[in-house]
């Protein structure tokens, strides 16, 4: 039996779904439903690949620091460990042959994905950011064998700081994080790199510079000081705030980052005649408007553009 079947095995008897993996990526398709036994990972012993991935499912959740400078990582860690020391204590830390970790845990409330800001020193196409994994969206990482090759040579491969990794530390034990942990790791970082004199690298802005996206839907949930609202209940609350004198402000949160409650201000303007509620997102400057009031020129293109991805041309 080879060495990396062995730790297939003992992954799958500590409570983890090992996955086959080329380097970073799955091979099975399907693999998002795959949940392998004994037997299969046996199977796979005769594979020339030799890498393994793991499912994130269930309380399993990823902080993934896709940070390039030492100096940022260190101090992202030391600030996360004075908060939450079981993080370091008993949580798995994978390395894939760079300055970049993954920290592994479980989390009292699954969730889909949270990240940071995206910052850069200079050149925009070196960038920074912390990006939070729950299993509410299907992910794996690749976590043991090599992570990249050049003609056909291993020149990078995941290992464990400290020797606990998913083959010898049970699911059961992992240290368990309120999902607030996580946004709290991607805070904590644009404060870090704020501090550190990285710039943020703006988000693209839809169709040119209007500054304005269509993205708002029922299913979100907007986050103030006091309270939590959808979308339909954005329109009462702004009332309330202005006939109180205030203004209504919201996290970031809804775009899955940001627990600040002063970054996005609620206001009101009129779409085809009708108020219509906004969110203006003061970092990046982008207004975010309801999905429904979308222009119809704008979604008559994405349909375009979509059917000749299918057809493969214009007839």
């Amino acid at each position: 039996m080879q060495a990396r079947t062995a730790f297939r095995l003992a992954m799958l008897e500590n409570g983890y779904w090992p996955l086959l993996n080329d380097c970073k990526q799955p091979i099975e398709k399907g693999w998002q439903k795959q949940r392998p036994d004994k037997a299969e990972v046996l199977s796979w012993d005769r594979s020339t690949f030799a890498s393994t991935g793991m499912k994130i499912d269930g309380d399993l959740a990823v902080i993934d620091a896709d940070i390039r400078e030492p100096a940022l990582i260190d101090a992202l860690a030391a600030a996360l460990d004075k908060r939450y020391p079981e993080l370091f204590a008993r949580g798995l830390v994978r390395h894939a042959g760079e300055v970049k970790e993954a920290w592994f845990v479980r989390t009292e409330t699954p969730f889909r994905r949270i990240f940071s800001r995206k910052w850069c020193r200079g050149d925009p196409a070196i960038t920074h950011r912390v990006e939070c994994f729950g299993s509410r969206r299907t992910r794996q990482f690749g976590i043991d064998g090599p992570h990249t090759r050049e003609n056909g040579v291993a020149i990078r491969t995941y290992s464990f700081a400290g020797g606990a990794s998913p083959a010898n530390a049970p699911r059961e034990l992992l240290p368990v994080l309120p999902k607030t942990a996580f946004a709290a790791a991607c805070d904590l970082f644009d404060e870090i790199a704020a501090a550190a004199g990285l710039t943020i690298v703006k988000a693209e802005q839809g169709n040119g510079a209007t500054g304005v996206v269509y993205d708002l839907t029922d299913s979100m949930v907007f986050e103030s000081d006091s309270d939590a609202y959808r979308l339909s209940e954005l329109e009462d609350a702004l009332c309330a705030a202005q006939h109180e004198g205030r203004e209504l402000r919201v996290t970031s949160s809804f775009l899955g980052h940001g627990t600040n409650a002063t970054k996005c201000i609620v206001g009101r303007t009129r779409r085809r005649r009708r108020p219509c509620i906004y969110i203006h997102d003061f970092e990046t400057g982008l207004t975010h408007m309801p999905a429904v009031y979308k222009p119809f020129e704008d979604d008559l293109w994405e349909r375009l553009v979509g059917l000749i991805a299918r057809t493969g041309g214009l007839p």
